[in-house]
């Protein structure tokens, strides 16, 4: 085993000074070009407003960049365009699974799933326990934008937002915006989409659908997934609108067996007799209906209310386990604008949530159950100071009421088994942020925020099933509130047709909720672990560089390090220090383009080498090269995804706690080939 080693040597520290150096210098070159760029307004605060106007780091994927990106799904536009690190994927062609992708905003690593909100407009899509929002679900045509907000944003959002927020904005209603898709790769893999959007006076119709199968690159790892979204919006004049919409998603497949060796030092097609059958199925459902009206000219009331369902079975090595999941939520809130004396929001939102988790459910076991109820107040405020500084502040504080009826012989943090019967307690956690804003000039600003942010312990870390590791543990209901503290400071810059997007973090951890590894009695337990200190950069940038050249550039720097405890010194397992991504698109005439997309990702420790003793998973570059030609209303694309057949892993794990092997990991998939027709009409 490694000997321990509290901080870097001096010059590891000097290669991560020079490397940050090098990606500033890299995209100060790269914002250099002439024109202007179109004003893009998000709603990463809740606000909606012009995007230089919020004091935080935020990135816009637009749908031209989707569209024109080698990408087959959501968690690959993240990744490849975003420059998000994805966790704890499946390695399927599709980018589903039974835990699927997780981004990782800040450097989480095993828990990003748990301290990263994922909304579908506006409204969250994370479940209620530590399973990854089902981001396969969403048809990349039905996409708008995707408003990625790096740092705590739980005023704006609640509970789990303490590393970020993404928030995918689907199509409003346009008239020359349908289209149908194929996509056809290898290993018989085949993706179909459909987008409608229909507009008639003052009714609009939106309606996307998908379609996607596997075989699947190794043993055990075919996979299915269907989904369905879909709008009608009213307007009633004015701001004045009513909605509802309506979404189903299902996917099934194999499991493909975790490989018990280091990366790249075994056949990543082995599979053991006893995995092989290892499957699960999941179906959900929600519907959602919302409301805009204007009170008077300078006040607007909004609200949504929503219901969302999930059910899974899963079937490993024969234990079959069933998870049932369901959702209410209602968000109502008022803002008002004050003219020159800035903005307000003042909201209330409430969920109720319930989980079960049945073992062998086919026999007459009774299930482990958890309630969830959350509900929270918060105010936000903004306040021009003069036409170039603006304050925004807000306050949330939020109440979660838990019941757990616990059946089958849960263990609390200290292995002792937790009677049969129902428990229940409370907790309550705050949150605020303080941001000053300086637009020095038209594109230009600079920015800096001190916030607070919390997260709730999750359904399953209170009843005991972690679906990662297929293994049951418990602590009861006793997880007391993560607590982040985060300071930041950023800014935009802007030149012609080129941006470059830069923020610097420091987040301070207290009670973070996260699974603990005991090696004296071989289990694992949740528990409110020791302070943890994140330090980071991120920086994108995009130019036009010729009237027929675009580039774009994606760095991030993250650290994430215990700073008390057994565990002082030692780094988060699963959070790589680099992160890269470099993309290209040359449009050679008016219908062909060729492009591609470089990404980087640095070596990092295995999930659960919490002293770092063991040998890391090693960095890895992968690549996608695609060639595209359009006539008229057709679109027809040629994709080489991981052109250089890297052998990397997307996930990997440590299991010597449980007297196992030390070094697991789930490959990633070789080189594919694609091809993809695409006709855009109107109807």
């Amino acid at each position: 085993m490694k000997p321990f080693k509290k901080l870097p040597h001096q010059h590891q520290m000097i290669q991560h000074a020079c490397a940050l150096l090098l990606g500033t210098t890299l995209f100060s070159q790269i914002a250099l070009a002439q024109s202007n760029l179109e004003k893009i307004v998000v709603s990463g605060s809740r606000f909606e407003e012009n995007i230089d106007r919020v004091p935080a780091n935020i990135q816009v994927i637009t749908k031209e960049q989707i569209q024109q990106s080698t990408s087959t799904n959501l968690a690959e536009v993240l990744q490849q365009i975003g420059n998000v690190q994805m966790v704890n994927q499946s390695g399927s062609l599709l980018g589903i699974g039974s835990q699927g992708a997780s981004p990782d905003l800040g450097g989480y690593g095993a828990t990003a799933s748990s301290n990263t909100v994922v909304l579908l407009d506006g409204i969250r899509m994370n479940p209620i326990d530590q399973q990854s929002a089902p981001l396969n679900t969403i048809p990349l045509a039905a996409i708008e934008r995707i408003e990625i907000v790096n740092g705590g944003a739980s005023v704006q959002f609640g509970n789990n937002a303490t590393g970020g927020v993404i928030n995918i904005i689907t199509k409003g209603g346009s008239l020359q915006s349908s289209s149908v898709g194929l996509n056809y790769g290898s290993y018989g893999t085949i993706i179909g989409d459909v987008s409608l959007r229909i507009k008639e006076n003052n009714t609009t119709l939106m309606i996307s659908a998908n379609s996607s199968k596997t075989n699947g690159w190794r043993e055990n790892s075919d996979a299915l997934s269907e989904s369905f979204l879909g709008r009608i919006t009213q307007n009633l004049g004015g701001v004045d609108q009513i909605f509802i919409d309506a979404s189903a998603n299902h996917s099934q497949g194999k499991v493909p067996q975790i490989i018990e060796a280091e990366v790249g030092k075994s056949d990543v097609y082995f599979i053991k007799p006893v995995n092989i059958g290892n499957n699960y199925i999941q179906d959900g459902s929600s519907l959602r209906a919302g409301i805009v009206k204007g009170i008077s000219q300078n006040t607007l009331f909004e609200m949504e209310a929503s219901y969302g369902s999930n059910s899974s079975i899963s079937k490993i090595q024969g234990t079959l386990a069933l998870f049932d999941k369901s959702s209410l939520n209602l968000t109502p809130r008022v803002k008002f604008n004050w003219g020159k004396w800035g903005s307000s929001i003042i909201g209330y939102d409430y969920n109720i949530s319930d989980g079960s988790n049945t073992q062998n459910y086919q026999q007459p076991n009774p299930a482990t159950h958890v309630n969830l109820n959350n509900q929270s107040i918060y105010f936000m405020n903004r306040l021009p100071v003069s036409d170039q500084v603006e304050l925004i502040g807000g306050i949330r504080r939020q109440k979660q009421d838990i019941t757990l009826v616990s059946f089958g012989g849960n263990f609390d943090k200290n292995n002792a088994q937790i009677a049969d019967g129902t428990y229940q307690t409370s907790f309550a956690a705050n949150a605020y942020d303080l941001g000053i804003n300086y637009m020095y000039s038209s594109g230009q600003r600079l920015y800096t925020k001190y916030n607070q942010s919390y997260r709730f312990a999750n359904a399953d870390e209170y009843f005991g099933f972690n679906p990662a590791t297929q293994q049951n543990f418990s602590t009861g209901a006793v997880l007391r509130p993560q607590i982040n503290k985060t300071i930041e400071i950023g800014g935009d810059f802007t030149d012609g047709q080129s941006k470059l997007n830069i923020g610097i973090f420091q987040t301070d951890s207290h009670d973070e909720i996260r699974l603990l590894n005991n090696s004296d009695t071989q289990t694992q337990n949740n528990i409110n672990d020791a302070d943890i200190r994140r330090t980071g950069a991120n920086l994108n940038g995009t130019t036009k560089a010729s009237s027929n050249l675009n580039l774009g550039a994606g760095l991030r720097y993250q650290r994430a390090l215990y700073t008390s405890g057994i565990n002082t010194g030692y780094l988060v397992s699963l959070v790589p220090q680099y992160l890269f991504n470099l993309n290209a698109r040359y449009q050679a005439t008016s219908q062909v383009a060729v492009g591609g997309v470089l990404n980087y990702v640095a070596s990092q420790y295995y999930d659960g080498d919490l002293q770092n003793g063991f040998n890391q998973m090693p960095s890895y570059v992968f690549g996608d090269v695609s060639a595209e030609y359009r006539v008229k209303g057709w679109e027809a694309r040629f994709t080489i995804k991981n052109v250089s057949n890297a052998n990397y892993a997307v996930y990997g794990s440590n299991n010597t706690y449980s007297g196992n092997s030390a070094y697991n990991f789930l490959p990633a998939p070789p080189r594919t080939f694609w091809v993809s027709l695409k006709y855009n009409f109107d109807l």
